[in-house]
């Protein structure tokens, strides 16, 4: 590219001074995929003072995120949310995201997760028993606060292996005040540090204080007891070494804390929320998959039914590709870049979006309608890259897939099991995308079942 001019990724012109950046911070979802489409792919977009390169073809998204890779650091999405995590798997790069993901990656190994299904149960049984009051009462409520609260009852006690019940509430409070703040950092035209002193910054600096004060007397107790709780994730990540002997200190062990309890509460609660709406809305599907969890309930327990519930997965997985918890994520070039129409200079930021790929209606037949028989195994193995990838891809796919995979189905398992749902407030539900992509609200009414004996029988033996 010396001594030539870089070519430029087209887009459209807009008149406002501020380019696209209004309509991005009112709803980046509908921008991102309605210009993608209008393009027919990648695009270039104005929002402020700078440009992001929307990439969609697979060609494109390929060299950024493996041939290319070396080529790119983790955007700007990531520094803000550094400020709440600090450098854990998540938000770093370079050789401490290559150290950490190998010692973390066996911690989430899938004999490991299977050993915590009972622990989901658990957790799943004590949301059965929030939801049975709702069931009683009969009256509308936002389904989405009490699946994000079996989400965090999980991960808090898988990763923490600690009584925590009287932490609990804080700990989400405080993740998602943390969450509010990182995403007004995000979107801010100019970006204030926070130890700047204005009053959402001391508000944050107190969630971070809070957070860091519970999660390090936690660390703290599990190296006092070091080997007797080996089956926590904490107290696998004590024990985790690299090739040279080296093992995390107690700073880099509180950032990787902190980047599970969010990455794996958020996420697999939206997840979790985005399937039972998608299941409501299409009673033929949800008519299916509640046989499926009744027949396979009724003769196992919940440990062994998972690999049985083949319908119940496809419809997580086709939730996920219509509202992918993780709906975009950046990339800044350190390097020129050269494409097939258009180069990139250092600074250039990227933008992949997991939520414009899954819909786009190049890659996929009636993308915006709910079809779980896309993910037969036969249909899947056979899809070509970068069609669907909501954990990401490459070397940076999510350590944590298995465990939420396994999580969601066995919340989906067990709240279908025990309730009749029906979805209240219409048959469309607002896309949120903050840090993830969660729906708000979904509001239901539950009844319980009065045909769901074996299953809850096999539940109920599962917790114990």
């Amino acid at each position: 590219m010396s001594g030539a001019r870089p070519r430029t990724l087209t887009g459209p012109s807009s008149r406002h001074p501020l380019g696209f950046y209004p309509a991005y911070r009112s709803d980046p979802l509908t921008l991102f995929y309605e210009q993608a489409v209008a393009h027919r792919g990648s695009v270039r977009l104005r929002l402020a003072n700078q440009h992001v390169h929307l990439l969609v073809d697979p060609d494109h998204i390929d060299q950024v995120l493996v041939t290319g890779a070396a080529k790119y650091r983790k955007g700007i999405s990531y520094q803000s949310l550094n400020h709440l995590l600090g450098p854990g798997l998540l938000t770093s790069g370079g050789e401490l995201w290559k150290r950490q993901r190998a010692l973390i990656k066996p911690v989430f190994g899938r004999r490991h997760v299977d050993a915590e299904i009972p622990l989901m149960v658990a957790c799943g049984q004590r949301m059965l028993e929030r939801l049975d009051a709702r069931a009683a009462e009969g009256a509308p409520f936002d389904l989405v606060p009490e699946v994000m609260g079996f989400a965090a009852d999980v991960v808090c006690r898988a990763v923490m292996g600690a009584e925590i019940d009287g932490i609990l509430p804080q700990i989400e409070d405080d993740v998602r005040d943390g969450v509010d703040w990182v995403m007004r950092h995000m979107a801010a035209p100019i970006q204030l540090p926070p130890g700047l002193p204005t009053p959402a910054n001391r508000r944050f600096r107190g969630v971070l204080a809070r957070l860091h004060r519970v999660v390090d007397d936690v660390i703290a107790g599990n190296r006092d007891t070091e080997g007797e709780q080996a089956h926590s994730l904490l107290a696998r990540l004590l024990a985790a070494r690299d090739d040279a002997g080296h093992a995390m200190d107690d700073e880099q062990l509180r950032h990787e804390v902190l980047t599970f309890l969010l990455a794996g509460h958020e996420t697999t609660g939206g997840a979790l929320a985005w399937t039972v709406y998608e299941l409501c809305r299409n009673p033929a599907v949800l008519a299916r998959v509640r046989d499926e969890i009744d027949t396979t309930l009724s003769v196992t327990a919940i440990e062994n039914a998972l690999p049985a519930l083949e319908s119940t997965g496809r419809c997580v997985d086709e939730a996920m590709r219509l509202h992918p918890p993780a709906w975009a994520f950046s990339r800044t070039a350190i390097e020129p870049d050269s494409f097939d129409t258009f180069d990139l200079e250092p600074g250039a930021i990227v933008v992949i979006s997991p939520f414009v790929n899954h819909r786009f209606p190049d890659f996929w037949e009636s993308p915006l309608t709910f079809d779980p028989e896309r993910f037969t195994r036969e249909r899947a193995r056979a899809r070509p890259p970068f069609r669907y990838f909501p954990f990401g891809w490459g070397a940076h796919l999510c350590v944590g897939q298995h465990m939420a995979l396994v999580e969601v189905r066995v919340g989906l398992a067990m709240l279908l099991s025990r309730y009749d749902i029906e979805l209240v407030n219409g048959l469309r539900v607002r896309e949120n995308p903050e840090i993830s992509n969660t729906p708000d609200p979904v509001l239901v009414r539950l009844t319980r079942r009065q045909h769901a004996a074996p299953a809850e029988d096999s539940l109920a033996e599962a917790a114990r």
